[in-house]
């Protein structure tokens, strides 16, 4: 059975007209949100954070290495703040940035 697609010109029109509403709707959309998304390590939070005060308290202390040690091995996830105090700004939490803290400290 051979089903011609302008057998039925109308319904075939109204088809086009709905599939080219739906890829200009989505192509509106994506080009509108893709632009919204950023990586993590350049969201920027209010104010810039303190390099090594991944806590924020505004001191760096051994408190911060603790919590760079948590998100190095994976007990915690990395907020954006975080990310922005990384010690030594690769957009990175690891463990050199703990020792970077704790060889800094009094």
């Amino acid at each position: 059975m051979h089903i011609s697609l302008l057998s039925n010109p109308r319904q075939f029109l109204r088809g086009l007209l709905f599939a080219s509403l739906c890829l200009a709707a989505s192509f509106a959309i994506g080009v509108q949100t893709a632009g919204e998304v950023q990586p993590i390590a350049l969201i920027e939070a209010g104010s810039p954070a303190r390099t090594g005060d991944v806590d924020g308290n505004g001191m760096i202390d051994a408190q911060d290495a603790v919590i760079i040690l948590e998100i190095a091995q994976g007990y915690r996830i990395a907020t954006p703040e975080q990310l922005l105090a990384d010690p030594n700004g690769d957009g990175q939490i690891t463990v050199d940035d703990a020792l970077r803290i704790l060889r800094t400290l009094p």
